[in-house]
């Protein structure tokens, strides 16, 4: 039997700049999707979240619409590249939340991976493990996703946040302040638009690197979009300044100046608030009282619609701003809501139980 601990993330800064082969400043988090599994001939997982078992054939995977088709990708990708694998007998459980914005497709396709790898030793590196994953993800299960959650996922690093250039993959670790905390906020809004609005402004993202002849948005300056469509002009407008913004905050960060650092991170929220047309009431309610309350920085996380927020916090404060946003938030909206204070943490681990 192996055990398997799969983080989720939260990134920083940088968001919807991967699939543009942009700049982010993602970490993976201590709280994680967690499988106990065992190799079978068959398939078989239980899922302690949604109280349900799925089984499937290793000669019969064929997509189902339903979350059993992150762990069906990950056999087919297998497939796919030349690894012969067998079956597993597995439980999911954890306490990363389903839907909330913080990695948690991602987190499954890994956890199902890493146990596969070392159950069957595939010899997996990390990197190809986060591209297996991602093309699992694009390909099978039918998500343009970038390669951003399936990299903080495999190269994680405790007390560390990662600079991340999504072209090249090159990458550098960079200290995360000992006396400071990430809030994660998950709003309870279901993000139900978040799939074909995140291909609506990836298609957009790729057309405009066309009309431009540039490969990368790390190449495009803000003066280049002027003779462009109003539309692609205000969508890539926000990715070529969150692009810099980026470089901005890790030149902070590598200085521990935690004050630029949430002045950026906020910064980039109202961009993806005003520009990029992702950011919800509930979301924004969350950055601006955080911010009263005396978070260095605040934004949405990951897609948005919905979904997660962060705030940066001195540590001593972090609990008392989580709960008074929570309590004043619960008055004011009618979702489900909830808070998690977390730090960097390692990257997908298995060991034997």
């Amino acid at each position: 039997m192996y055990r398997v601990d799969s983080p989720g993330r939260v990134n920083l800064i940088g968001e919807h700049t991967d699939y543009a082969l942009g700049y982010a400043m993602p970490m993976a988090i201590n709280i994680h999707t967690v499988l106990h599994a065992m190799e079978d001939e068959q398939i078989r997982v239980y899922s302690q979240i949604f109280r349900e078992v799925k089984e499937f054939s290793l000669d019969d995977i064929r997509r189902s619409g339903d979350w059993a088709d992150y762990i069906k990708g990950i056999f087919w990708v297998l497939r796919e590249e030349g690894h012969e694998v067998g079956g597993m007998k597995g439980i999911l459980n954890g306490d990363l939340p389903i839907g909330s914005g913080l990695g948690s497709s991602a987190s499954l396709e890994l956890a199902v991976l890493a146990f596969l790898n070392e159950a069957y030793k595939l010899r997996l590196l990390p990197i190809e493990m986060a591209l297996l994953a991602q093309k699992a993800e694009n390909e099978f299960v039918g998500v343009p996703c970038g390669i951003l959650d399936q990299f903080i996922m495999t190269h994680g690093k405790k007390e560390h946040v990662i600079f991340l250039d999504t072209d090249t993959l090159r990458h550098e670790y960079i200290k995360f302040p000992r006396d400071i905390q990430v809030i994660v906020f998950y709003t309870g809004v279901k993000r139900e638009l978040a799939n074909s609005a995140y291909a609506e402004r990836r298609k957009v993202a790729e057309e405009t690197l066309g009309l431009l002849g540039k490969r990368t948005s790390k190449e495009v300056e803000e003066a280049e979009l002027r003779n462009i469509p109003s539309l692609y002009r205000r969508l890539f407008g926000y990715i070529v300044r969150e692009n810099r913004r980026v470089l901005e905050a890790r030149d902070a960060l590598r200085e521990g100046d935690v004050d630029t650092l949430g002045e950026l991170i906020t910064a980039s929220h109202w961009d993806l608030a005003r520009s990029y047309d992702v950011s919800c009431e509930e979301l924004d309610f969350f950055v601006r009282r955080s911010l009263q309350l005396g978070a260095y920085g605040a934004k949405l996380t990951g897609t948005g619609f919905g979904g997660s927020a962060i705030a940066i916090v001195d540590s001593d404060r972090a609990l008392s701003i989580a709960r008074t946003v929570l309590e004043e938030y619960q008055r004011t909206f009618n979702w489900e809501a909830d808070y998690y204070l977390v730090l960097p943490t390692d990257g997908v681990a298995v060991r034997r139980v």
